[in-house]
Order: C-alpha cells, then sequence, then structure tokens
C-alpha cells in the first residue's frame, strides 16, 4: 500500500514538473522555422512576406503592422530545434532575445517601446505615428557605447535585450478610430503607415468623386432616355452626347482617384 501511494506520487509529481516546464516554455517563447528572403541575421526584426506563410524577409522600414517577430540563433531557443528542409532562419514572436536597434528616435531606455526604423530589419524607439511595436527595451542604448555600426542620418547601430510582444503601439498619437480594413487599404496604397485623417480625407475625396461621377453619369443617361422618347429621329446624335457624358464621368472618377494616391502617397 506504503509503494503503491509512493509510485502514484512520484508519478504526480513528475506530470506537475513536466506540466510547469511545457507551460513555461510555451509562455516564454513562441519559436518558428521559416525559409529567408535575402540575408536574414540574429536580432533582425522581420516580416513573413507577402504572399508567402513559409518566407520572412526583413521588416520594411515605414511599414510597423507587418512586423512578426525577430530572428535569432537557434543556440538561444528554449529547446533544441530541428531546421526543416531549405528553412534557414529562426523567429521568436514572444520572449526575452537581442534585437539590432537604432538610435535614430533617440536614446533607448529600458521600458522604452520599440518599432521599425527607416532602416529595413533594424528596430528603434517608437514614434507616435507607428501603429505596431515590437516590444519593450530591457537594457540601455544611448548610440555611444556597444555600437556594432553606423547607421544613416548620423545614428548607430546596436543590440540590447527586448521583450519580444507584437502589439498595437500604446503610445499612438494617432487616436481617430479607423477599421482595419481601411487602414490595411491606406497603407498598402501608400506603401507606409499613413495617419487615420489623412485616410479619411482621401476617403472623402474618392465620395465626393464617386457622387459627382455616378450623378453626372445618371443625370446623362436619364436626360438621354427622354429625348429619345420625344425625338427618336434625333437618337444618333442623342447618344453621341451620351457618350460624352460617359467619358466626363469617367475622368471625373479618375481625377479622384488620382486625388486619394497622392493624399495617402506623398
Amino acid at each position: 500500500m506504503i509503494k503503491r501511494l509512493s509510485r502514484t506520487l512520484v508519478v504526480l509529481a513528475v506530470l506537475a514538473a513536466a506540466g510547469s516546464m511545457a507551460a513555461v516554455a510555451g509562455a516564454d517563447t513562441i519559436v518558428q522555422s521559416f525559409s529567408a528572403s535575402g540575408s536574414i541575421q540574429p536580432g533582425f526584426v522581420v516580416a513573413v512576406k507577402p504572399g508567402s506563410s513559409t518566407v520572412v524577409e526583413a521588416a520594411p522600414s515605414g511599414q510597423s503592422q507587418l512586423i512578426y517577430g525577430v530572428a535569432i540563433d537557434p543556440s538561444q531557443a528554449p529547446a533544441t530545434l530541428q531546421r526543416a528542409a531549405g528553412q534557414q532562419v529562426f523567429v521568436a514572436t514572444n520572449g526575452t532575445y537581442p534585437v539590432l536597434v537604432s538610435n535614430e528616435n533617440g536614446p533607448i531606455n529600458p521600458g522604452d517601446y520599440l518599432s521599425i526604423s527607416s532602416t529595413a530589419g533594424i528596430a528603434a524607439k517608437a514614434a507616435g505615428q507607428q501603429s505596431f511595436v515590437l516590444g519593450q527595451a530591457l537594457q540601455k542604448f544611448d548610440g555611444k557605447s556597444g555600437v556594432i555600426s553606423a547607421g544613416s542620418n548620423g545614428s548607430t547601430i546596436g543590440r540590447v535585450s527586448v521583450s519580444i510582444l507584437v502589439i498595437r503601439n500604446p503610445n499612438l498619437k494617432n487616436n481617430v478610430a479607423l477599421p482595419s480594413f481601411l487602414e490595411s487599404v491606406g497603407d498598402s496604397v501608400a506603401g507606409k503607415e499613413v495617419s487615420a485623417i489623412r485616410i479619411y480625407a482621401a476617403l472623402g475625396v474618392f465620395l465626393v468623386a464617386a457622387v459627382i461621377a455616378f450623378g453626372s453619369l445618371t443625370s446623362g443617361i436619364r436626360s438621354a432616355m427622354i429625348a429619345i422618347g420625344r425625338n427618336p429621329l434625333s437618337r444618333q446624335f442623342i447618344l453621341k452626347g451620351l457618350v460624352q457624358v460617359v467619358v466626363v464621368a469617367v475622368v471625373i472618377l479618375s481625377l479622384g482617384l488620382i486625388g486619394v494616391y497622392l493624399l495617402l502617397k506623398l
């Protein structure tokens, strides 16, 4: 009886230990292997390449919404990882890992939120207009000590430990509510992050152009049908005028689309 009880206690202890280890490992980090587009070094901020779920690339500047995680050395993972055939990069989306950073947005202090810098793959202190952050810095980088290389615009690049957790920027200055699909469309058209005010302005320009174009087209068609009914012999001239109305409507709509593009792109 005592032996059976002892065995039961040992089994329960082992299961509890295994469960707690699995829980710690799962909570501490999430690591996945990917193929790489271009050269991806450990510490690079990466994004999943558009159109693929198995390839990552250096996260492009100006598009914090694409941040996926950080490339790590396999030896830094909490468990031994097997590299799948054709896959060269391990990416962590959670946990604490070293990240390459720039001081282009000012010195980085512990607790600062980091996002993508003007250099693809390199993080920097998050700016107020960036919608997503990579995580929070756990170490200081002032651009004077721990410098690895020179960056752009007189900045320097170093490496700091970061608590990785991709979330919306808590310090986002742009607090205007914006549907996610509008944000995605605006950012895709502009090729960079765009403020909600600018997206709404572009939407307003498009709606005005669409209303004018649709109104002109509707009015032209209605007038043409009435005119043909009253004078069937003038049908050829009326249809010619209707074609001109259609052309004008298309031109108005095109100008509206150009205006939308310029508002988002410039």
